[in-house]
């Protein structure tokens, strides 16, 4: 038998562990792993020293339409299946990873929830409970249990709540970022994803909580496991007030907030202990001159999918978490929460979507190597330990070494809960 590709002599991460295994691909597909030694290959690839992992699902990218989708930067970071929230899929659009988004849902459509969650590439439903962004806000338990009924996909959540936000205006000193800890305080967020929590147990309906920022909703996830599933992104792992203020000024504005030392370790706790099931760089790339107006009008967001692969590589150098606990959160949770078909696993039948990396390579991620539209990072001048060097998506290198290697190439994500049926012909 020849098969297209061969990666030979890496260091396999998958459901059996880790161990030295090569790989073979056909028409995108994994069709063996192990010692392959007497199969040839049109393509093979050395991993000899590197680790491959299952390719990286990144489900928390917000699309700028000013900006770009920023793929190209998620390819450089590894990553090789992307869910966009606020973007619909347009034939005039080119991705260079797998793709799908999230169904914002409005005042407007919360009586088609049940049909557009079906459409072709929809990963399911966002909700926010707050005016993040351009995002409509659903405010009262009515009105969010209401678009818990109308479907039965996983809905994700931003659980800040507007009404506390309304209250706690006066918090607000303007040209000050740190008070923007105190408008959103941590009761902002732990009521918000109480009163979700307690209407999708009601409703029958799985949740998915994002960004989750503070470690008192991560018990609250932990009581509702039956229910709801959780995200934490880089950044609210990686940084903590006031010093992210001090150091980044603007530029460290999100929603929810960046928050102090208790909540950061916190989260590093729900994650040793299984509470989280995805890391998502919850990416939202904001242009320079809407960073720079005056608090509170700068915009919230930083840049984070290019980095977020090479900044957790980095914890499992310093042994903040294991590759497999990684591997995990990175691949097979995102898949088994959004029902993402042959995504998230090294195994056959699966699509050839691998993160090759070298785990003890130490470098520094300069401005130049910033490859999001906004042209900006925090992280930028950080020296690193572990480092992504290609990028495999259905058996096709688009990124190595920090080049993009190929026009876009990505396809629509297919999901196991909205297939359709065949037409009959």
């Amino acid at each position: 038998m020849r098969v297209d590709l061969i990666i030979r002599g890496g260091i396999c991460v998958s459901h059996r562990g880790q161990d030295r295994a090569d790989i073979a691909v056909r028409d995108g597909i994994i069709v063996a792993f192990g010692d392959l030694g007497n199969l040839s290959a049109e393509k093979v690839i050395d991993g000899t020293g590197k680790y491959i992992l299952p390719g990286v699902i990144d489900t928390e990218i917000y699309e700028n339409e000013l900006l770009g989708n920023d793929s190209r930067a998620a390819v450089r970071g590894g990553v090789t299946s992307a869910l966009f929230i606020n973007s619909h899929l347009s034939n005039e659009k080119e991705f260079y990873c797998d793709y799908g988004y999230f169904e914002p849902a409005t005042s407007t459509n919360e009586d088609q929830l049940s049909r557009l969650e079906q459409e072709e590439g929809c990963a399911g439903i966002f909700l926010s409970m707050s005016n993040t962004g351009n995002f409509e806000a659903f405010y009262d338990d009515r009105n969010l249990l209401n678009v818990l009924k109308n479907g039965s996909r996983r809905v994700v959540i931003h659980a800040e709540d507007q009404m506390k936000l309304d209250q706690r205006r006066n918090k607000i000193i303007e040209g000050d970022v740190k008070s923007h800890l105190a408008w959103h305080d941590e009761a902002v967020a732990i009521e918000a994803t109480r009163r979700i929590l307690a209407i999708a147990r009601g409703a029958g309906r799985p949740v998915h909580l994002m960004h989750i920022s503070t470690d008192k909703e991560m018990a609250m996830v932990a009581a509702y496991k039956d229910i709801s599933t959780a995200a934490v992104s880089p950044a609210h792992l990686l940084l903590s007030a006031p010093d992210c203020y001090d150091h980044y000024l603007n530029y460290a504005k999100i929603d929810p907030p960046l928050r102090g030392e208790e909540n950061r370790i916190g989260l590093w706790k729900a994650l040793s202990g299984g509470i989280v099931d995805i890391l998502a760089s919850s990416h939202c790339p904001q242009a320079i001159e809407y960073k720079e107006l005056t608090y509170p009008n700068c915009v919230s967001g930083i840049p984070s999918v290019q980095t977020m692969m090479p900044q957790m590589l980095d914890q499992v150098n310093k042994g903040s978490l294991s590759l497999q606990t990684l591997v995990d959160i990175t691949g097979a949770g995102p898949a088994r929460v959004f029902n993402i078909a042959s995504k998230g696993r090294i195994a056959v039948g699966y699509d050839a979507d691998f993160t090759i990396v070298e785990l003890n390579s130490r470098w520094i991620y300069e401005d130049e190597d910033v490859d999001t539209a906004c042209g900006w990072d925090l992280f930028a001048g950080s020296e690193l330990t572990g480092q992504v060097t290609s990028t495999i998506i259905r058996g096709q290198e688009v990124m190595r070494d920090g080049r993009i290697l190929s026009e876009p190439i990505g396809k629509t994500l297919k999901f196991y809960d909205n297939y359709k049926p065949y037409e009959d012909v």
